[in-house]
């Protein structure tokens, strides 16, 4: 990355997720429609969108936590069965196995309580771990601590710092090895208008290929996605 910090606003509504930040002089739009399952993003300088239909279950709002602990909810082609119910970092947590065709078995331990993976060991030998170190006050709102370390095969780790919002159950803040970081600040909780997830009236569709560089910005780390095997390299805020 280039170092230079991005910043985005950030609305959550009924399963959608709408970014808006600069890029190019340009103001962009995002909008993650997962109850329709698309992708679009809006231009307002030109009034023009650009969208992109998503297979069912290809889509995991960023904003929300998943509903089961399942490690097949973020990877629908995969096979999951329970292996049993086990203690890790002093919590509760029932131990997966996940078969995707063609590949070794991964074994995922998924916290019962926030729906996220504790423990993953990969068929390649790196394994992942995300443990609970402590509560903080992070921009007025209580938060759990989490430190977060990727072993790689070569034996490598790096190690990571979360903060998860237990209120409104998401990731708020996001250090990376690096120092670089994503964060939400100004969270303001409240119904958002339906209005911000469609696309106006008057914008003219284009052609869907420039959307392979999106996104350009994105919130702090999706919780429970047991398909994350490195650390995000991008540094941003984000409002919401």
């Amino acid at each position: 990355m280039d170092g230079e910090s991005r910043k985005a606003q950030v609305y959550v509504g009924d399963n959608q997720v709408r970014l808006e930040y600069n890029r190019n002089n340009l103001h962009m739009v995002e909008i993650y429609d997962m109850k329709n399952h698309r992708l679009l993003l809006m231009v307002p300088q030109t009034a023009s969108y650009m969208l992109r239909r998503m297979p069912e279950g290809a889509m995991g709002n960023p904003m929300l936590p998943p509903a089961e602990s399942s490690p097949c909810t973020w990877v629908p082609a995969a096979k999951c069965r329970v292996l049993g119910s086990e203690s890790l970092f002093g919590r509760r947590a029932t131990k997966w196995e996940m078969v995707k065709e063609g590949q070794e078995r991964s074994l995922h331990w998924m916290d019962n309580e926030r729906h996220m993976p504790l423990r993953q060991e990969w068929p390649d030998g790196g394994v992942y771990e995300l443990r609970p170190t402590g509560l903080e006050t992070r921009n007025g709102r209580r938060a759990e601590r989490w430190a977060m370390t990727v072993t790689q095969p070569d034996g490598k780790k790096q190690t990571s710092t979360r903060w998860y919002d237990p209120e409104l159950q998401i990731v708020v803040r996001e250090e990376l090895p690096d120092g670089k970081y994503r964060e939400l600040r100004d969270i303001r909780v409240g119904a958002q208008a339906a209005s911000l997830f469609r696309v106006p009236a008057d914008y003219q569709r284009i052609d869907a290929a420039g959307m392979d560089g999106v996104p350009a910005v994105m919130p702090p780390g999706t919780v429970g996605n047991p398909e994350q095997r490195g650390l995000q390299q991008q540094r941003g805020e984000g409002k919401q």
